[in-house]
């Protein structure tokens, strides 16, 4: 390694992680699996005592560093320092997958539209270019393709998660289908009480009910059932029986054969929409919890972690120009609330001297009626 990527590397690190910790988590994943949920789970959860950063590619990486490096090398070097490191991947089944990062795209890409004006397109609309998009749409396998794990261990059914150590790092794989067992399984791996908090779901933004209606009237083409069918990652992530309940769900929901893109057509298609983009997908600010740990911020993670635990619904972003901005504001309410206080401690004692006076003025006149 050339003295220049070795001091990339430093810089890219240094960028990335203020907190100075001795933990760090990656979650390293395909866009759409849930991954947002676990970023600010653990941030919540967690606190200072862990530095966790969410990223999908080197690309995104590049972006958030300026500077040409790879996530593998940022997490070899952390592993060197002698640091303790998570790298987490999650695993969706493969049609809702599919689904998800369409929609998460449909604006910037597919349509390049916002997502007000997409949602009055007609639905059948919407389903036809899915279709032609489908076998080229969230293929990509971290475990198996980014993290360079030569011999990926066979996923623990019963455990519900693997976790893989090599060269001073832990990888770690979850499945989205057991989102109900993350909690008990992190706070195992983690040793700290860990809160899942849902987190940055499609049905909830402006193309909602457009979403909604795709599922309802999607029919899955013959031919891509038979495609899931052989997928090789279905087939290891998933078990028998639970493969099995997958696809006799869908089967019920089969619709007649449909034509793909070509590579070369879907390649095209990629090269245009990415120069017709309207804006740049990218979000930081979309997570629960950005990660910021200034004293303001991490008290309202205390707070919110704490709400958590007792079970009530998180719905307030842990944002810091929002959090200065509130504590400002109550700051200066508690300005205005001890003058209101003082004022009317001094309102109180001028009617108590008022009220001595008129009582002085009688005594006095008494006292001279009696002389």
């Amino acid at each position: 390694m050339s003295n220049t990527t070795e001091k990339n590397i430093k810089d890219a690190y240094e960028k990335l992680f203020v907190n100075n910790c001795n933990n760090y988590i990656f979650i390293y994943t395909p866009p759409k699996v849930g991954s947002t949920t676990l970023v600010s789970s653990l941030r919540i959860s967690l606190g200072k005592s862990y530095n966790v950063i969410h990223i999908h590619d080197d690309i995104m990486l590049n972006v958030l560093t300026g500077l040409n490096v790879k996530v593998n090398d940022i997490i070899s070097y952390i592993a060197k320092l002698g640091k303790q490191i998570f790298v987490i991947d999650v695993y969706r089944s493969p049609i809702e997958r599919k689904m998800s990062e369409y929609f998460e795209k449909l604006s910037p890409y597919h349509f390049n539209n916002t997502d007000e004006n997409i949602s009055k397109y007609n639905v059948t609309r919407i389903i036809s270019r899915f279709n032609k998009l489908f076998p080229y749409l969230a293929t990509e396998e971290h475990y198996f393709d980014k993290y360079n794990i030569e011999n990926p261990i066979s996923f623990d059914f019963n455990r519900k998660y693997t976790i893989q150590t090599i060269n001073g790092v832990n990888y770690i794989k979850l499945r989205l289908l057991d989102t109900l067992y993350w909690s008990d399984i992190l706070t195992e791996v983690l040793k700290t009480k860990i809160v899942i908090i849902d987190d940055y779901q499609t049905k909830n933004k402006p193309i909602g009910a457009l979403y909604s209606a795709f599922k309802e009237h999607y029919k899955l083409p013959i031919n891509y059932y038979e495609m899931i069918k052989e997928d090789k990652y279905f087939l290891f992530y998933y078990s028998e029986e639970e493969r099995n309940k997958y696809l006799n769900e869908w089967n019920k929901k089969l619709g007649g054969h449909v034509l793909s893109y070509t590579r070369d057509q879907y390649d095209f298609y990629v090269v245009l929409y990415l120069e017709n983009q309207f804006y740049n997908d990218i979000q930081i600010d979309h997570y629960i919890d950005n990660g910021c740990f200034c004293n303001g911020c991490c008290e309202k993670r205390r707070h919110t972690y704490y709400k958590a635990l007792k079970g009530e619904q998180i719905t307030e972003k842990i944002i810091h120009s929002e959090v200065v901005t509130e504590k400002i504001i109550n700051n200066n309410n508690k300005i205005i609330n001890t003058i209101k206080a003082v004022n009317s401690v001094n309102q109180a004692i001028k009617s108590l001297n008022h009220k001595h006076k008129k009582i002085m003025t009688i005594r006095n006149r008494t006292f001279g009626l009696n002389i």
